[in-house]
């Protein structure tokens, strides 16, 4: 019992740490402030943590239709939270109490009230992890206990957990992978990397990526700077290190393979703007909102005694390095697998300075005042550099501020101390570090975070408030779940700018934001249909642009609308309202399972407008790939014809020159449509360097974010619908835009009409999640029937029990052969090649275990002393 005792006292020690350092986030906590960005936090991170565990706890692992349009959450969401082992067991936990009823049903607001709780817990074990990997590393404990403070209450730590909660995740894999690496070259033993590749890649493939690349450096470094005697030679150690990751990589592939699958079968437009090698960036001595070195490293990378020490050196080199990758844009992309470049792996920036100054601090007591006094001034030379060549450096707030506090004191203390007994000195040095980590965490979360981030704004307040879960709109969303009794309808509604609204509010809708969705359904809002979302933006979907054919097909049979916005689908007839919104149905709905009797190729509407790819979605089928095709459509309506009148602007050869506030081009009709809709078609960019803008089509309004926008799409060949009117008015603000391939089509609805007036001939239609039953009668021997699941690979059917293809079908959608008579469809969905990944995953578990014993037995024999005898 008594050998336990050390290391409760040293997690006590570190919760109590931990805490200290979530101090600003504990007091807002008791103030109905939570730890949680109002952007991604509100929008993804809160939804996403609900959604799962309501799926999981219902036993629902695969699949969601309340995920947008629907998608296997176990595979799209594995870049958050499907895989995580901090959110599942977060999950256990809560399910734990909530089953004992100690909780009330968690939704997204207790979500929100746990977060700094989960963040503390986490915490503690990356603070618990770290000092492990430092004692394994023969630092004393005091250091090590600096050093693993150092890493963990960084603020960019705090920075993740607030922002996007799964990367803080990362701070444990990290040391863990370290750990197993530092395991292979002093004793050979590869348990520990090959199960933290594991655990990485199972947990998170992003951050794998990120800690293998931060793993490789550490290896590359250590092969060159051996810090015992004994080591393992190289080629052995990289033998080991590949025999280990490869199995390592194998245990995984039952997450692995889904989520590589999923970021493949993802969509995002590439990334135009250039990439610079080399660029100013952040002030990391007194600004950053990223990382703030400290002091005491930049002290101890001025004193060359301590070079003389190869785990100083090891930490030391690869911490200059760090330093210099910082400044690449380059390096952010490649770190982003890439794409954008991002700083999102600079948290190994806090773990080298973290080893250096924990080796530092254990041979302190050998520095005399002639080593410290020189390193001390060209610390102090560097600060002023640091500051005199930043010209957005001002003292005004207490970060900065902080900051040349800090410089003083560690300068103070580390002269000091070469003057006082040894055995006062690590205290000392420690005492100084560890008050000004906790300072500086605190200091980072009141002005980087409540402050300059916004997220004093996430109040209970907010959360329960009209900007986030408005309370008249819930009310109409009751209304309509009271009143509905088909087992799929979707609700047009999205609060703002926030795509997973539908989650929060428990509803399944036609929007949804996530860094991973559904490619099919990317191509189909940007590409085949032209949907425009009321935003530019990537990583998102949202709404059907008001075009009733899509919303009929979709099952998009409700839209709620505040009272002034005159975006109302066309057929949708007022049956609910409150003061502030107006809810309606659909007149014309369509079948969520419904026959095709005429079969369209895709290449065949590949020049046509967007509205006849909706008559062919309509009156038949589209497939990628047919030998038998029917003509066209023959009731597409046709181009309008018009004329075009300049407001405020010049426009010639493609070439629109805004010379007033707002301006831009009538297109006058020659014939006004008497009922319908038109669809305005066009190609537009924008020629300003950086500058978003607003565009409006008589009553609808979108916005165009800015050429130099990470998010911006590039997609610019833009469908509009509006009411029909005799004049179409066109508005952007003042500039010089490209504006081409103006095209105007009438939309009368006798297609939809039509379709809606069909007999419906399906029966026992039942969803629950992952599994979808349907019986259709095919009297009139229909070749295919089309369904409203989002294609994707993984669904399988059966028709009468036997196995039939899923075809993909109208861009982004199912669609099965259909047999004569009556036909029992039953769908499954399971992760890509899950079955596969898992056996690989049981077998590579065997292999490793297998292995691993083998490995522990030869070493038993080698060591094993022989028998000797007597006489």
């Amino acid at each position: 019992m008594r050998s336990f005792r050390p290391y409760l006292l040293l997690t006590v020690a570190f919760l109590a740490m931990a805490i200290i350092g979530h101090g600003v986030f504990l007091f807002q906590w008791t103030q109905n402030q939570f730890m949680a960005g109002p952007n991604d936090g509100l929008a993804q991170m809160m939804p996403f943590k609900q959604l799962l565990y309501d799926h999981y706890t219902q036993g629902e692992f695969f699949y969601s239709f309340d995920f947008g349009l629907g998608a296997g959450i176990f595979s799209e969401l594995s870049y958050y939270f499907s895989t995580s082992f901090v959110y599942i067991s977060t999950l256990v936990i809560v399910y734990l109490l909530d089953s004992l009823q100690l909780i009330g049903d968690p939704d997204v607001l207790f979500w929100a009230n746990a977060s700094v709780f989960i963040s503390i817990a986490r915490l503690t074990i990356v603070l618990i992890v770290t000092y492990t990997l430092f004692r394994y590393m023969r630092i004393s404990r005091l250091s090590a206990l600096v050093g693993a403070s150092i890493y963990g209450i960084s603020g960019m730590y705090f920075r993740h957990a607030a922002f996007w909660e799964f990367f803080a995740d990362a701070f444990i894999w990290l040391p863990l992978l370290i750990f197993g690496t530092e395991k292979i070259f002093r004793e050979q033993k590869p348990g520990w990397f090959m199960f933290a590749i594991a655990i990485s890649m199972i947990d998170n493939f992003y951050f794998a990526y990120i800690n293998f690349l931060l793993a490789g450096i550490y290896i590359l470094f250590r092969l060159f700077i051996p810090l015992e005697k004994t080591e393992t030679k190289w080629k052995k150690a990289i033998a080991l290190f590949l025999i280990a990751g490869l199995i390592g990589a194998g245990m995984s592939m039952v997450s692995f393979i889904p989520s590589v699958y999923a970021f493949l079968n993802n969509h995002r437009p590439a990334f135009q703007q250039d990439i610079l090698w080399f660029e100013e960036t952040e002030n990391l001595l007194f600004m950053s909102r990223y990382i703030l070195l400290p002091a005491m490293f930049m002290l101890f990378l001025f004193i060359p005694a301590l070079y003389k020490l190869q785990r100083f050196r090891l930490f030391a080199l690869i911490g200059i390095l760090t330093i210099v990758l910082y400044h690449s844009p380059m390096v952010g992309s490649i770190f982003n697998g890439f794409s954008a470049p991002q700083h999102r792996w600079e948290y190994f920036m806090s773990f080298v300075a973290a080893g250096a100054i924990a080796s530092g601090l254990d041979h302190f007591h050998k520095l005399r005042l002639k080593d410290v006094a020189p390193a001390a001034i060209l610390t102090a030379l560097l600060y002023g550099w640091f500051a005199w060549r930043d010209e957005a450096l001002e003292f005004t707030t207490l970060y900065p501020r902080l900051a040349l506090a800090g410089l003083v004191l560690t300068l103070a203390a580390a002269l000091a101390a070469t003057a006082i007994r040894q055995r006062s000195q690590k205290p000392l040095l420690a005492a100084v570090l560890l008050a000004l980590v906790l300072a500086t965490a605190n200091v980072y979360q009141i002005e980087k975070l409540l402050d300059n981030a916004d997220i004093a704004d996430v109040d209970e307040a907010l959360i329960t408030g009209e900007d986030y879960d408005n309370a008249e709109v819930r009310a109409l969303i009751d209304e309509i779940q009271g009143r509905e009794t088909s087992e799929m309808y979707r609700i047009d509604w999205m609060e703002g700018v926030r795509n997973n609204t539908p989650i929060v509010q428990g509803f399944q809708g036609l929007s949804a934001y996530s860094s991973i969705l559904n490619k099919n359904l990317l191509y189909f809002y940007l590409y085949d249909l032209e949907i425009d979302m009321q935003r530019e933006s990537v990583s998102r979907y949202a709404t059907l642009g008001n075009r009733s054919n899509l919303h009929s097909l979709l099952q998009g049979n409700y839209a709620i609308r505040e009272r002034d916005d005159p975006n109302v689908p066309y057929g949708f007839r007022k049956f609910a309202a409150t003061d502030n919104f107006i809810a309606y149905q659909n007149r014309y709905p369509l079948p969520f399972a419904r026959p095709a009797f005429q079969v369209y190729q895709e290449s065949q509407l590949a020049d046509e407008p967007p509205l006849l790819r909706e008559h062919a979605m309509l009156s038949g089928i589209v497939l990628d790939e047919t030998a038998e095709t029917e003509p066209l459509p023959d009731r597409f309506p046709g181009e309008a014809e018009y004329e075009i009148e300049e407001m405020g602007a010049n426009y010639e050869d493609g070439v629109l020159d805004i010379s007033e506030e707002t301006g831009g081009i009538d297109l006058l009709l020659d014939e006004a449509p008497e009922e319908g809709d038109l669809y305005i078609s066009f190609h537009l960019e924008n020629t300003a360097a950086d500058q978003g803008f607003p565009l409006e089509i008589n009553e609808y309004q979108t916005t165009r974010k800015s050429n130099q926008s990470i998010y911006k799409t590039f997609v610019d060949d833009l469908t509009i619908r509006v009411e029909a009117a005799q004049k179409i008015k066109i508005r952007m603000p003042e500039g010089t835009y490209k504006l081409t391939d103006i095209e105007i089509v009438k939309e009368p609805y006798a297609l939809l009409r039509e379709q809606n007036a069909l007999a419906d001939r399906t029966t026992n239609l039942k969803i629950d999640g992952s599994q979808v039953d349907v019986t259709y009668d095919n009297q009139d021997g229909a070749p295919y029937l089309n369904l409203s699941i989002p294609y994707e690979r993984g669904w399988q059917a059966t028709i009468n029990d036997e196995p039939v293809d899923v075809l993909k079908a109208n861009y982004a959608f199912l669609a099965v052969p259909l047999e004569d008579g009556m036909n029992k469809i039953e769908l499954r969905y399971r992760p890509p090649f899950f079955l596969p990944s898992l056996f690989i995953s049981i077998l590579s578990l065997v292999i490793g275990l297998f292995w691993l014993r083998r490995r522990k037995s030869s070493e038993a024999r080698e060591y094993k002393p022989k028998d000797t005898m007597t006489n």
